[in-house]
Order: structure tokens, then C-alpha cells, then sequence
């Protein structure tokens, strides 16, 4: 029996523990916001539609956006007229869709209009200004999005659960709000894809990697450490763009410890601190050049008929230009900051010695290579290759920096960003 007593007893307390709470609470709107949303006019400049909705309510039509780009925000403002109020049991719906035939959809959030303003509360003769925001899918690649709206009962999901609609630009019982032209031209690319934009100006080659013509290149993320590997001591990043001359690159490091004896062209750069880049650019998986500059802005160069299973072509010379801006020195056991290059490589370099490589020189825009750049790390007192860890743009393993499957996808652009050839 007091057995039982100590485990009603823990049961009794257990309970009492237990969050009884009401959970997540909906968002709170400020009254100014509804406030500001209701008035007993039309606003003026909107794209009228006025499709009829169960006889309730008019959409009168919407302002905002004409062309919207995947992964950025869109914003448009619809206009309702309440006739009669429609009564409890509906709510508003938002939709989006690609061409036919694709996946393209979303299924837009209530805004905050719809959830300070439910249909329940609407009033005869009420003109209803509701601001929606929204992200277009980064993913979407249909030309196009339609965007379709209207009322639903509460709970519903089927076309049958939609309040009707009368009068032009209606579909399926809803209101074809508005059409958005889509910039797929500039989209994000996706996973393991970088576009590189044409340079906005010169770009002087003198380790800064900042001047203007640099234009919209932006920074890569970290590099991704090596499989197999350390992470090493600092991060790395990087940044592309081209001209009519040269593909320029730029890489920034963080590194306490900077270590490389190495001062000669075409010395063994990659057994210490070095930046390496690899370039395929017909993107066959044979053919490439591999290219390296390191903290003393020595340089080393090599072109790979076939694989890597074959040795390179050390003779062969790039006639790339380089510079190196030094945080810090290269001699061991010394604190330092890092190290930035700037690289420019020479259109005619990335074929290496096959002249007969097809591709575009310069590129074209749209124009798609592969490439890869890769850091290898010392450590004081370090005798063999990246000791102190490997990281790279796209992820490689510490067994093949060359890792012609790895690569990065790179694609042309134009100076906005835009990789849709005039």
C-alpha cells in the first residue's frame, strides 16, 4: 500500500509538471494596421479587375510587382469591396502557379490583414486594402506566375469549397489576380553553381580584390573542408568575374600561422599554404589546367591532356597575372592574419595546349565551364601535403584536389547578373 501511495504520489506530481499551456499563439496585429488597411474608397492607380464574388464581395483589383525574381520578395496589395458581409465559415486564399504542365505552386500565408481582419468581421460597404508579401520559390523556372485569389470556406482545400466568381480573369472558381513575368535570367543557381558576371570596370591585379570593376561579384560561402581532413586554422573564401582578356579570381584567407618555403616558379607550392585552381572548361572530365599562386606569390602551372592518371605538363605556362597582399609573414612558428590573391587568367590558358577545344574564348554569356578552387594548409614543422588541412569551394576529398566530378558549374553572366545572352 505505500507503494501505491509513492506512485500516486509521483503520478500526481508528474502531472502537475506538465505544460498546460495554450502552445504557439498567433501573431498579434497592431490595430494601425488594420486601421490603415480599411477605408470607404477605392484607392486610385490600381489594375482594375471588379470580378464579382458570391455576390458578397467585389475584387476591385491590385497594385504592385510586374516581374518578379525567384528567391527575392514580392509585394502586391489587393483591393476588396464588401456588398454584403459574407458571414462566419470563410477565409481568404492565395495561390500561385507555373505554366501548365510544370510543378511550379505555392500556397501563399495569410497576410496581416486576413489575420487581424478575418472575412467573419467584413462589413457592408468596406474597401479592403490587403498587403501581401511573399518569396517566389527559389526553385520556380516557369516564365511565368499566375497569381489566383478569392474566398474558401474554413477548412476547405477542393475547388467546390471556393465562393463563386462571376465575370472576366476568373478560373476555377477563383480570380486570376495578376500575372508575373518571371527573371529566370536571374535566379540563384542552384547547389554547386556560380554565375560569374562580366567586370563593371578594370580590375587592378594587386591582392585587394576590391575595385570597382569587381562590380556584382560576390564572396563565396566557407570553404568546405576536405573529406578526410582537418579543418584548417582560419576560413577561406572566394569571388569570380571576366572580362574581354582575362577570367580573374580572388581568395581571401584567414590564417595565424602562414607557411610556405617555397619563392620559385613551378616549385612544389601545394606541400605548403597555397591556392590552387582547377579549371575543366569544356567540362568533359578530361583536359584541364591547374593553376596555383602562394603566399610569396610564386606560381606553378600545369596542363593535363587526359586525367590526372597521366602526369601534367609542367612545362606548359599559363601566363597568368597574380598578386599577393601579405597579413603576416611566411616564416614558421609566427603569428599572423592571412593572405589574400588576385589571379587573372589569360583566355587562351584554359585550353592548355588543345587548340582544338570547343568553346567559346572569351565566353559567351550562358556560357557553362567547370572549375574549382581549392586551399591548401600548413602547419609549422608540417612535412607532407596540406598537414595543416584542405578546403575548397566546391567540397572535394583530401585524396584528389583535382576531383574532376567535383567541381563547381560556372556560368557567364553580364554585368547585371543576367545570364541570358542579349
Amino acid at each position: 500500500m505505500k507503494g501505491l501511495a509513492i506512485a500516486a504520489g509521483l503520478a500526481a506530481w508528474l502531472g502537475a509538471c506538465v505544460d498546460t499551456g495554450p502552445g504557439p499563439q498567433p501573431k498579434k496585429i497592431e490595430p494601425k494596421v488594420i486601421a490603415a488597411g480599411l477605408s470607404n474608397r477605392v484607392p486610385a492607380n490600381l489594375d482594375h479587375l471588379d470580378v464579382g464574388v458570391g455576390g458578397f464581395v467585389n475584387y476591385v483589383g491590385n497594385v504592385g510587382a510586374v516581374t518578379v525574381i525567384p528567391g527575392q520578395a514580392v509585394r502586391v496589395t489587393h483591393v476588396w469591396q464588401v456588398i454584403l458581409p459574407p458571414g462566419p465559415g470563410w477565409r481568404v486564399f492565395a495561390i500561385l502557379r507555373g505554366e501548365p504542365g510544370t510543378a511550379d505552386f505555392m500556397n501563399l500565408d495569410a497576410t496581416d490583414m486576413e489575420l487581424g481582419h478575418p472575412v467573419v468581421t467584413w462589413k457592408t460597404g468596406e474597401v479592403i486594402s490587403d498587403v501581401q508579401e511573399f518569396t517566389l520559390r527559389p526553385d520556380w523556372r516557369s516564365p511565368t506566375a499566375t497569381l489566383y485569389v478569392g474566398l474558401i470556406r474554413t477548412g476547405g482545400h477542393d475547388t467546390g469549397d471556393r465562393m463563386a466568381t462571376t465575370g472576366p480573369n476568373t478560373l476555377d472558381r477563383a480570380v486570376i489576380a495578376k500575372t508575373f513575368a518571371v527573371d529566370l535570367a536571374k535566379a540563384p543557381p542552384p547547389a554547386g553553381t556560380v554565375y560569374v558576371p562580366h567586370t563593371t570596370g578594370a580590375i587592378a591585379i594587386d591582392g585587394i580584390g576590391f575595385d570597382p570593376g569587381w562590380g556584382l561579384a560576390t564572396m563565396s560561402p566557407d570553404f568546405a573542408t576536405a573529406e578526410g581532413s582537418q579543418d584548417p586554422v582560419g576560413k577561406a573564401n572566394a569571388k569570380l568575374a571576366w572580362d574581354e582578356n582575362y577570367l580573374y579570381a580572388y581568395v581571401v584567407i584567414q590564417d595565424n600561422d602562414i607557411v610556405s618555403p617555397y619563392k620559385n616558379h613551378d616549385d612544389k607550392l601545394w606541400m605548403a599554404d597555397a591556392v590552387e585552381l582547377f579549371i575543366d572548361a569544356d567540362g568533359n572530365r578530361h583536359g584541364y589546367v591547374e593553376l596555383q599562386v602562394n603566399p610569396n606569390n610564386a606560381t606553378f602551372d600545369s596542363w593535363f591532356a587526359t586525367t590526372r592518371a597521366q602526369p601534367g605538363d609542367e612545362k606548359w605556362d599559363s601566363n597568368m597575372q597574380t598578386a599577393v597582399k601579405l597579413h603576416g609573414t611566411t616564416e614558421p612558428g609566427d603569428t599572423d592574419q592571412g593572405w589574400e590573391v588576385e589571379i587573372a587568367v589569360p583566355w587562351a590558358a584554359v585550353k592548355g595546349r588543345d587548340e582544338a577545344m570547343q568553346i567559346n574564348l572569351p565566353p559567351h554569356v550562358g556560357d557553362r565551364w567547370r572549375l574549382n578552387v581549392v586551399r591548401t594548409n600548413q602547419k609549422t614543422g608540417g612535412k607532407g601535403q596540406a598537414e595543416g588541412g584542405a578546403s575548397s569551394w566546391n567540397r572535394i576529398s583530401v585524396q584528389d584536389f583535382h576531383a574532376l566530378d567535383r567541381m563547381l558549374t560556372v556560368v557567364f553572366a553580364d554585368a547585371t547578373g543576367s545570364i541570358v545572352g542579349k
